[in-house]
């Protein structure tokens, strides 16, 4: 079988790769914030948490449209 893989889900594709560089850059950043001032919260917490919401829902979304174009019913 054939995967098909529409245009949205390119672009889907994308957001994904970009949501992911973007989510490394903040836990790097995490890293080393506690590792300066392991005493106070990381300034960025409220990021990460939508970053890693956001991937998730890009995720789920990817994969519904994957299984509309790619299952055989």
């Amino acid at each position: 079988m054939k995967e098909t893989i529409t245009a949205e889900m390119e672009e889907i594709r994308n957001l994904i790769v970009a949501t992911v560089a973007r989510r490394n850059l903040l836990k790097q950043e995490m890293e080393k914030w506690y590792a300066g001032a392991a005493n106070q919260r990381f300034e960025q917490t409220n990021e990460l948490i939508t970053v890693d919401a956001t991937l998730s829902e890009l995720d789920s979304h990817y994969k519904r449209l994957w299984d509309y174009h790619n299952t055989k019913g």
